[in-house]
């Protein structure tokens, strides 16, 4: 019997009306079946309430409670043959002894790292700060030609990415200058003075 004549001489299908004439969910038998696993609750304790933590003016207030002990103070504060005061120093002598500090370290750590410096290396940096200066200038005139047309993106992109080489360059010889003036670098055959 051909599937063509199953079908033409099968029963009619027909709607399922009454919960026995619907179709039957496949039966699983028990020992396949998954059953989920059941934890017991535990009460778990809740977190102590969390303290806040007071502000930096009520932490300084209980500091500053004369506890019989000084604070701990940064070497470059402790006025090492300065003449600072043991109690404290104020905001302008604070100011001072930083700006001090601040200059012992930047040299001490530039000659470190530093040494060696001839005075070509300087006029060679000096040169490429030029260079990039007048390729800005360049890039700058060019796009304001008459008779061309408006300036693109790109070309605003390029002269932008010419003025920040630039004036990076520019600010590294400022810094070199600074340095050499300051004493953090010295130039080889240069008098120390």
């Amino acid at each position: 019997m051909s599937l063509m004549t199953a079908t033409r001489f099968a029963a009619p299908r027909r709607e399922a009306t009454t919960e026995a004439d619907a179709p039957q969910k496949p039966v699983v038998s028990p020992a396949k079946a998954v059953r989920p696993t059941v934890r017991p609750v535990v009460a778990q304790p809740k977190p102590a309430p969390r303290q806040k933590e007071p502000l930096r003016a009520e932490r300084d207030a209980d500091r500053h409670v004369d506890t019989g002990r000084a604070e701990p103070q940064a070497a470059w504060l402790t006025g090492q043959g300065a003449g600072l005061p043991r109690k404290g120093v104020n905001r302008q002598q604070l100011l001072r002894e930083l700006d001090g500090f601040q200059r012992q370290q930047f040299t001490s750590e530039a000659r470190k790292i530093v040494m060696d410096v001839s005075a070509r290396e300087i006029e060679g940096i000096v040169t490429i700060a030029a260079k990039l200066r007048g390729r800005y200038l360049a890039k700058l005139l060019d796009a304001g030609t008459t008779g061309r047309g408006p300036v693109t993106e790109g070309e605003m992109r390029e002269i932008a990415r010419c003025r920040e080489m630039y004036e990076e360059a520019r600010r590294g010889v400022d810094e070199l200058k600074q340095a050499l003036e300051q004493g953090e670098i010295v130039l080889q055959g240069m008098e120390n003075s």
